[in-house]
């Protein structure tokens, strides 16, 4: 009989890093997207030193809360193909990380509600999920397209918890980068630092998670210590 009580009834995952390896080209997306700010009339002294692809994203929406609607719209389609320009690129060569399988197939055998939360886009996050046959897991996947703010703002994880009707008490967020563990950190979320992914990529060590592990099939342990 299920008469343990469980910490959890839910476990949300980051996709790229988390659930399939990092691929994203970040320098280069960087860059590039700098570079069409500035030629949109926006110059780089308004974004802070060695920005990430996340906070560019981001801070130009702050930038374009007090322009025209229409025009701010304009600019994002634009940024928007561009990131998905470098979601493509990453698609072409992701690959499932090791016991992503096991760990999902676990977690459903033992009943818990599983959603994506992402900052790539819904194409991508859709292709990738569907390649590997892992899209069944998942009640919901939040992706940069259904957001006007990637993490670590904490909107794709409350707009998910709204969805699936849980408390953030009740979910834990696994993730590989600094702004999941911020993110979830932002709504008093437990979070879950995968290492190996994002923070390789980037040099950064994320701030203290409420637990942390090196490999997916550790949280396990975390959800059912023996």
């Amino acid at each position: 009989p299920m008469t343990l009580t469980r910490q959890f009834d839910a476990v949300l995952f980051d996709l790229e890093g988390t659930l399939v390896d990092f691929q994203w080209q970040l320098n280069h997306a960087v860059e590039e997207i700098l570079n069409f700010l500035g030629n949109a009339g926006i110059p780089h002294t308004r974004y802070e030193d060695n920005p990430s692809y996340a906070s560019l994203y981001n801070t130009t929406r702050d930038i374009t809360d007090t322009w025209p609607p229409d025009e701010a719209e304009k600019l994002f389609e634009k940024l928007s193909s561009t990131y998905e320009a470098y979601d493509r690129d990453a698609l072409s060569r992701w690959e499932i990380l090791p016991q992503a399988c096991d760990t999902l197939e676990w977690l459903s055998a033992k009943k818990y509600r599983m959603g994506i939360v992402s900052n790539c886009g819904a194409h991508a996050s859709n292709a990738v999920l569907k390649k590997f046959s892992l899209l069944e897991y998942f009640e919901i996947i939040v992706s940069r397209n259904d957001l006007s703010y990637l993490k670590p703002s904490s909107e794709g994880l409350k707009l998910t918890l709204r969805k699936m009707n849980l408390s953030a008490d009740r979910a834990l967020f696994v993730g590989d980068s600094i702004n999941d563990i911020l993110a979830a950190d932002r709504i008093a979320m437990p979070s879950c630092f995968l290492h190996g992914g994002e923070s390789v990529a980037t040099g950064q060590r994320a701030p203290a998670a409420t637990y942390e592990i090196m490999t997916l099939s550790d949280l396990t342990h975390i959800l059912e210590p023996s």
